[in-house]
């Protein structure tokens, strides 16, 4: 995961003055004799030398300087930075060892220099040291608030995913970022503020999940918390405090709000799109993607849109194609979601948007038109590999390909963690009820699994099931009416009406 653009600005804060020789932090009353001179001003030109890009160098620079007898004369405050600033460089530059070597010197001399610490847990992350970079990490937010900006929620995400066995760790990083306040583009990140709340309530720490529950305020959180009888003490089910419809309506507002102060913010948009959609205002949907729609069609209709912030607008797209299929207009819808693939942040193809369309595809019991789509994806897809593998299965039993069929399900069940989000439609694909139910109330047991599995379960309002869905939309029903998964509904949560429409808004 890259340091960003702006970080060595961020990082170093050196001085004040933007002239290169005041880029070492030396007391402007410090004397300096010739060599100690000579070896500040190196450092402040190899510094301006990485911002320009020349990390190579800089680092030449550096490990002359850094080498020199005479170092021993430059003060500490100056060292230090240069130390720091030679880890920076060599971070940049991919020399893992050198930069481990320049930011463990300079925290042997000043254990506590949140520069250096920071640093260190991003070198952790690309020596894929989930733990060390974690504990870094948090020491450095317990230090300073100034790497807020710098700190995005997909590392924060990859930390979390690779700790997943690991409670007490993740519990140290995400009770850091909650003391520093930390947000994610501005808006609370109430996901991970849910996951703290659960490792604090399975932690015992009782005394902390008010202070953690009060910055919840997103509809979906706000529906596992209601649901998890671990939560009863502190959360009022009879407030509106604790709606989630009438939560629903004070994100969007939040939103709306917080896109016109920061309309630089591109995913705020595709937000307030994702809330409209769950309390069934599809028409302000329609609305507030009329212009972009209006713009994409005028454009060449075959030509690839990569640029910086491209995925907001698919996003955006997607989310009209959303609106348009629930108010019946499924051709609109289509032709929609088929404009969403053109915008990309990459030149690979977008992989989420070609599954979102292949799946509409299967859906409408149109396989082979979905076999086309995904037909454009890369040979490797990482994480997304089960959606198209989970696509396979669908459009091959509707082609009555049962040796493909079987081939893609073989490949979902001998990957259970990389399929887990999907294992469970494909058991009721398979009508395999007793294995579906199985595994309902193994994730219902299971602490850090149960919130997802109870927003899951409860009654949301529906669209009628497309025809390619039907079958195993009714098999949902017949689930979650099982007295085994009755039972262990009750055992730690409730099912409840809920005014919203769930992610899949046929169930």
């Amino acid at each position: 995961m890259p340091l960003r653009r702006h970080a060595l600005a961020l990082l170093l804060a050196l001085a004040a003055s933007s002239a290169a020789s005041a880029a070492i932090s030396v007391a402007s009353d410090t004397p300096l004799n010739a060599d100690a001179q000579r070896l500040v001003d190196s450092v402040a030109e190899a510094i301006m030398q990485s911002d320009r890009g020349d990390t190579l160098g800089a680092m030449i620079v550096f490990e002359r300087v850094l080498a020199d007898p005479a170092l021993s004369q430059v003060p500490a405050d100056a060292r230090q930075d240069a130390w720091v600033a030679a880890g920076m460089t060599a971070l940049k530059s991919g020399q893992q060892a050198d930069a481990e070597r320049y930011l463990r010197t300079a925290l042997a001399a000043r254990d506590d220099d949140p520069r250096a610490v920071y640093l260190l847990g991003r070198l952790q992350v690309q020596q894929q040291k989930p733990r060390d970079a974690a504990l870094s990490l948090a020491r450095s937010l317990q230090l300073t608030d100034r790497f807020n900006d710098d700190i995005d929620v997909d590392l924060i995400g990859y930390l979390l995913h690779q700790l997943k066995d690991d409670p007490a760790t993740r519990r140290t990083l995400l009770q850091a970022l909650f003391d520093r306040k930390w947000q994610n583009k501005g808006t609370e990140p109430a996901r991970l503020w849910r996951s703290l709340a659960t490792l604090q309530a399975e932690a015992g720490e009782q005394d902390r999940l008010a202070d953690t529950i009060a910055r919840i305020d997103d509809p979906v959180q706000l529906i596992a918390l209601r649901s998890d009888k671990r939560f009863d003490r502190v959360v009022d089910r009879a407030s509106p405090r604790f709606d989630p419809a009438l939560a629903a309506r004070r994100h969007t507002d939040a939103l709306r709000v917080a896109a016109l102060l920061r309309p630089e913010e591109g995913v705020l948009p595709v937000r307030m799109a994702d809330t409209l959609l769950m309390t069934g205002d599809n028409a302000a949907v329609i609305a507030m993607t009329d212009s972009i729609a209006a713009s994409v069609q005028a454009q060449d209709p075959t030509a690839q849109r990569t640029y910086e912030g491209a995925d907001n607008l698919a996003w955006l797209l997607s989310y009209r194609a959303g609106a348009q299929r629930r108010l019946g207009e499924m051709d609109a819808a289509l032709a929609t979601q088929t404009q969403a693939l053109r915008f990309h942040d990459s030149d690979a193809p977008n992989t989420v948007q070609h599954l979102l369309l292949a799946g509409w595809q299967m859906s409408l019991q149109r396989p082979q038109q979905g076999l086309d789509t995904l037909a454009v994806l890369p040979a490797e897809l990482g994480f997304w590999e089960f959606g198209r593998h989970w696509l396979r299965l669908i459009a091959f039993r509707q082609l009555d390909d049962r040796t493909q069929g079987d081939a893609a399900r073989d490949w979902l069940l001998g990957h259970p963690d990389d399929a887990d989000l999907i294992l469970l439609d494909v058991l009721l694909e398979e009508n395999r009820m007793h294995e579906a139910a199985a595994r309902l109330i193994a994730k219902l047991r299971a602490p850090e699994e149960r919130g997802d599995a109870l927003v899951s379960l409860q009654n949301y309002r529906t669209l009628p099931s497309l025809p390619g869905d039907a079958v195993r939309d009714q098999r949902w029903r017949q689930l979650k009416q099982r007295a085994d998964v009755r039972a262990a509904v009750q055992a730690v949560g409730r099912i409840e009406r809920v005014d919203l429409f769930g992610s899949n808004p046929t169930r």
